[in-house]
């Protein structure tokens, strides 16, 4: 029975708006992680696929927001993974760009990209090089899943994009791909007890409005969850 009443005081307490359920945080682990699929002849891949995955980001890798708008919005972001003493030499520069379509970078799929830096008006930017190859010209495309950054836009947070490159021609094989990064312990709500907010009295206060005690153990009961 008092189970029955504490569950039926509390989905009476959220619906009225007296009590919202708390939230939790999970942490998300600092990181940054690359992934190539290269086809037979692409230039920057050679062929073949890779997986970086790197948690040392203060020494083996930065971030840079390149380029902004005129408002302050980051347009232009650059990722530079440092580490060319691995035995697969994984020295890489990441751009991805939406300066030159007069937007801020967001969420959303870019179907028309050229070499970041260079991108003409109307095209999206990408340029990933790795090894220390790089494409004189890229055609490509990309999905940015998110990005985030802090509240003074200064610093990138979260980001997280897949993509299709092709050097040189758009005939070329294609070098595909994802990049995520995060620096930030991300908070993912989670549902947590909300009884530990509901007192005993204001259970007793429930039990009275139920037994039509009215107007004055409402107004009493509001009080309660108030001053818990």
């Amino acid at each position: 029975m008092l189970c029955s009443l504490r569950s039926q005081f509390v989905s009476l307490m959220v619906l009225t708006g007296l009590i919202v359920p708390c939230t939790a945080t999970i942490a998300r682990a600092d990181f940054a992680r690359l992934t190539l699929d290269s086809e037979p002849g692409d230039y920057i891949g050679e062929g073949k696929t890779f997986d970086i995955y790197d948690t040392n980001l203060g020494d083996t890798i930065s971030a840079q927001i390149r380029r902004t708008l005129s408002d302050g919005s980051p347009a232009e972001l650059l990722w530079v993974l440092d580490r060319p003493s691995t035995p697969e030499n994984e020295f890489a520069l990441v751009f991805f760009g939406t300066d030159a379509l007069g937007v801020p970078i967001q969420p959303g799929f870019y179907s028309e990209a050229r070499r970041a830096d260079f991108a003409p008006p109307g095209f999206a930017g990408l340029d990933i090089s790795f090894q220390n190859r790089g494409s004189n010209e890229v055609f490509g495309s990309f999905t940015i899943n998110e990005v985030t950054f802090t509240p003074d836009r200064s610093k990138i947070l979260t980001f997280d994009a897949e993509f299709l490159q092709r050097s040189e021609s758009l005939t070329a094989p294609a070098l595909r791909g994802q990049f995520q990064f995060n620096i930030q312990a991300a908070a993912v709500p989670e549902p947590s007890s909300t009884l530990g907010l509901v007192s005993a009295g204001c259970l007793i206060l429930y039990g009275r409005i139920r037994r039509g005690r009215g107007a004055s153990a409402i107004a009493d009961l509001v009080g309660c969850v108030n001053g818990v």
